[in-house]
């Protein structure tokens, strides 16, 4: 029977379900996968005539139905994706990093040179480059917005004369078989992909080019660990003015504080190109950009979240500061380039131009931004950025909804 790679793995994928793990692919076995659903991948030639299996098409349209629901609360007017290319070449890559953690390959002799090989195979595959429209992102993200919630189930079956564990599957029934008589017992453990299975360390070039593929997850979630959020990859996802919009909204949600340290952070390893992933280096303009997009977010915090009481940024658990990292940044950027930090549409000496101005000093002085260690070194970033345009000449800012028009 052919595989059934639609209705097996990537509907459970977006919907929720078992994912069935199978042989690892290839380029060339998507590409037969495709052909064989009766849709052919960009740049090849149909060869022959192939039955489309009913099953795989039913799984089809029930895929493109939920990935357009996923879509829904985000961008109410998004398109439903397909089948294209993209769909094929991302979840084959998904399926291959998963493969990964199973034992027969990443366990026994010669497990390295089978890790290498899969995952050599998921970086071909998830190498598509950043999206170029976003309708590519939207789609590419309705494909994987779950892959964050994929769990693995770890068996281990404990019985008279010992105990067997099955990663990841189902142990036969025969080991179940007379649970009192042979004292039968199953503990479960939940493991979760991303923060306790991992990525193997060949695998991290295939994991970097499917985010840099998808960057919306990322702009999404800038608090996850891995991978730490990278200014190369975010600017993909923020280019485009409807996501823009989306991620600011959403990041305030979360937390101005927090997501603006791990944001700032990741300025600092974007200009010192401590981490070049993804399609944007790190210039004037790019960095004026993501000042410009910091500064944005608090002026919505200012704006609906209250955010002239700066109380609330102070303490949280372990004697760390949220927003103080943030505060540095943006301190700078007012000493060295204020025009970074001011939408063209407030008026200068304004009633909420004042406001925000206010929340900016209390900010500053309430985090001590001139005897943080990052002064100096957040002074030289701002220095770089005020080379930037100064009307913030990136889709993404210039075209969201005007600070005055939300008031």
């Amino acid at each position: 029977m052919a595989r059934r790679f639609v209705s097996d793995f990537l509907l459970p994928l977006v919907r929720g379900g078992t994912l069935a793990i199978d042989r690892p692919l290839s380029r060339k076995t998507v590409e037969a996968l495709a052909r064989a659903h009766g849709r052919g991948v960009a740049g090849l030639r149909r060869v022959g005539s192939h039955t489309p299996d009913p099953i795989e098409t039913e799984a089809a349209e029930a895929l493109a139905r939920a990935r357009h629901e996923a879509l829904l609360p985000l961008v109410p007017d998004a398109p439903a994706p397909g089948m294209d290319e993209d769909t094929w070449r991302l979840g084959g890559a998904v399926h291959d990093l998963l493969a990964l953690a199973h034992p027969a390959i990443a366990t026994g002799v010669g497990s390295d040179a089978r890790v290498e090989r899969v995952a050599a195979e998921a970086a071909s595959l998830a190498s598509l480059g950043p999206p170029a429209s976003l309708g590519v992102l939207l789609a590419r993200h309705s494909l994987l917005a779950r892959l964050p919630e994929v769990v693995r189930l770890d068996r281990t079956v404990h019985y008279w004369l010992g105990k067997k564990t099955f990663v990841g599957r189902q142990p036969p029934a025969r080991l179940l078989a007379l649970p009192r008589v042979r004292n039968v017992k199953v503990d479960v453990i939940r493991r979760s992909w991303l923060r306790d299975v991992g990525v193997p360390a060949a695998a991290r070039p295939a994991f970097v080019a499917l985010t840099e593929a998808s960057p919306l997850g990322e702009a999404l979630d800038p608090l996850r660990l891995d991978p730490a959020p990278s200014w190369g990859r975010l600017l993909s996802a923020l280019c485009f003015p409807a996501s823009c919009r989306l991620v600011a909204g959403h990041l305030v949600e979360l937390g101005v504080g927090p997501v603006g340290d791990a944001l700032a952070d990741a300025l600092y390893r974007f200009v010192s190109r401590q981490d070049v992933s993804g399609a944007y280096p790190p210039t004037p303009a790019t960095l004026a950009f993501a000042l410009g997009f910091l500064a944005h977010l608090v002026w919505l915090e200012v704006v609906f979240g209250g955010g002239g009481d700066v109380r609330h940024q102070r303490d949280r658990p372990g004697g760390d500061v949220a927003g103080r990292e943030l505060a540095v940044l943006l301190a700078a950027a007012e000493r060295r380039a204020p025009a970074l930090l001011r939408p063209s549409d407030v008026p200068p000496r304004s009633e909420l131009d004042t406001r925000f101005t206010q929340h900016l000093a209390r900010w500053f002085e309430a985090h001590r931004v001139e005897e943080s260690p990052r002064w100096s070194t957040a002074l030289e970033v701002a220095d770089l950025a005020a080379a930037g345009a100064p009307d913030h000449a990136w889709p993404g800012l210039v075209a969201a909804p005007a600070i005055t028009d939300a008031v």
